[in-house]
């Protein structure tokens, strides 16, 4: 074999090597997001078709806790799956494509409500439609918006950056405490109360510890020139007061 041949057999393998890799990679990505809606699908039908009640569970939420998946997931899966329902979207093409991260947006929006005498539903269907060209903090604000939370109403996200052993054995257990204190919330469509939600209970622990007057600091105060002189040198009369 002549060297001349050598880069181009390694050009060849790295070629192969990187279109094997591409493939891959798309392979895993349908896969995570097929599953993902796959669940989606499935949850949807156990809850509309009651499935659960043959499964020995007196509703779809006591079931979705049983499983090995947060509760929350569960719910927000299957509200994405009925909005969309609602919404005249029935081929997932239609929706899949946005992503889960706004739909779960859109999915807090109540189709069978309206808004300035439109049907949600109408507006669900009009927002998923477009969303896969908007931002989620754009899709969030129209839903905002429709749900008539805007300005000081408005939903925003706090991100910050602690340490693991801070999360676990400071942060974790404050909200919990703050959630027993703060009870549950409205009941859902299945009577159910959940739990107070990390923003709620944040926002108790902030407003206790604004309110404990155990840490106000005093705030000095300045003094003018005039002032700092009568305390440094007294008149008579104050040193006849004092005695």
């Amino acid at each position: 074999m002549s060297e001349a041949n050598v880069p181009a057999i390694i050009g060849e393998q790295e070629a192969g090597r990187a279109a094997t890799v591409r493939r891959a990679i798309n392979k895993l990505v349908a896969a995570t997001n097929s599953s993902t809606f796959d669940l989606m699908d499935l949850f949807h039908e156990a809850k509309s078709k009651n499935y659960y009640s043959g499964w020995g569970f007196e509703s779809f939420s006591k079931y979705a806790k049983s499983l090995a998946i947060k509760y929350t997931k569960a719910y927000y899966l299957v509200k994405i799956k009925e909005n969309m329902v609602a919404a005249g979207l029935l081929e997932r093409a239609e929706y899949e494509p946005v992503g889960l991260t706004k739909l779960r947006i859109i999915s807090r929006l109540k189709p069978d409500t309206e808004y300035k005498g439109t049907p949600v539903s109408l507006l669900i269907r009009e927002l998923t439609l477009k969303a896969g060209q908007m931002s989620p903090e754009e899709v969030q604000y129209e839903v905002d918006s429709i749900m008539g939370l805007t300005e000081d109403e408005s939903m925003v996200w706090v991100n910050i950056k602690v340490k693991k052993l801070a999360r676990e054995n400071v942060i974790k257990p404050a909200f919990e405490k703050a959630k027993k204190h703060l009870g549950t919330g409205p009941a859902d469509e299945e009577g159910q109360h959940p739990d107070a939600t990390d923003g709620r209970a944040l926002e108790m622990i902030c407003a206790n510890f604004l309110a404990d007057p155990n840490f106000d600091i005093p705030v000095p105060v300045e003094l003018s020139d005039e002032e700092k002189a009568e305390i440094e040198n007294p008149t008579p009369e104050d040193d006849t007061e004092d005695q």
